[in-house]
């Protein structure tokens, strides 16, 4: 995905043009005064959305018991 930065007047003039490039995949960076202040990055489709979460939470590794076993213990040790 490429990279485009614009300024603020720049995309008031050319901004159908700017829009067309984002629905194209294009990542628009806008800056005023030399800093970025927005980025125009296309739409994601729910099925997308769902697809790069799924890899993120396939990527996380739990380490030790599950909660529900550490909760269930403590509410145990509280009982005695």
């Amino acid at each position: 995905m490429s990279m485009l930065e614009v300024s603020v007047d720049e995309l008031a003039v050319n901004l159908l043009t700017l829009l067309e490039q984002v629905a194209k995949g294009e990542e628009i960076i806008i800056v005023q005064q030399n800093q970025a202040i927005a980025r125009l990055v296309p739409a994601q489709t729910r099925s997308h959305w769902l697809a790069r979460n799924r890899k993120l939470r396939n990527s996380l590794q739990v380490k030790g018991e599950p909660l529900s076993t550490t909760i269930i213990t403590a509410r145990q040790g509280e009982r005695d």
